[in-house]
């Protein structure tokens, strides 16, 4: 059965981020269309992810190493290894999203789970044909919308040959009408999700 991987980095809860009801509107199409996949959530915001120092950066390679990545400490990188779709939700922030997102990178991002080292450079290993990153913008993020480069680029590194995004902006400036962005954010959503 087709699984589908979740990350949750919507740092405000589920009852007031605008980019978890985007989000939702996308899992709840996608459930529609197909019956029987529920998302595997990963809820960044009740994880305990650790951030690597030097000291435990050494000793994960020493693991890696001596081949033991299915060690509990490489949970996040296995799962995500054996995704066949993921779904990135996070908030735009300080020009990227929330820092769990980044530890939580930092825990995907295995040498021989996830990718690998060639004589010609890094090769994705990663199961997952798609991912789509969601997020939500109180303002305009432009030519600074690093979080949404920045996935562009994890999934060109983990072997992810089709990356999508979908954005809701303006959404905290005065003259604009908040409900509007997020209706027609949610339709794009929605046809995401049949397409996905």
């Amino acid at each position: 059965m087709e699984k589908l991987l979740f990350i949750n980095a919507c740092v405000r809860g589920p009852e007031i981020s605008r980019t978890y009801r985007l989000c939702r509107v996308f899992l709840d199409e996608y459930a529609a269309i197909r019956p029987g996949i529920a998302p595997e959530e990963v809820d960044l915001t009740k994880e305990l992810l650790p951030c690597y120092d030097g000291a435990a950066v050494n000793r994960r390679e020493k693991m890696i190493d001596d081949s033991k990545t299915d060690d509990a400490i490489f949970r996040y990188a296995n799962q995500f290894a054996l995704a066949d779709k993921i779904v990135v939700g996070a908030p735009y922030w300080d020009l990227s999203f929330p820092a769990v997102l980044k530890a939580y990178v930092e825990n995907i991002c295995v040498r021989n789970v996830t990718f690998c080292n060639t004589p010609t450079g890094v090769a994705g290993l990663c199961r997952a044909e798609k991912l789509v990153y969601i997020t939500t913008v109180g303002g305009y993020a432009g030519k600074f919308d690093l979080g949404t480069e920045y996935f562009k680029g994890i999934c060109d590194m983990l072997g992810i040959k089709q990356f999508e995004s979908i954005c809701a902006e303006g959404l905290d400036i005065e003259t604009n009408d908040p409900l509007k962005i997020m209706e027609t954010a949610e339709k794009e959503a929605s046809l995401a999700a049949r397409q996905f």
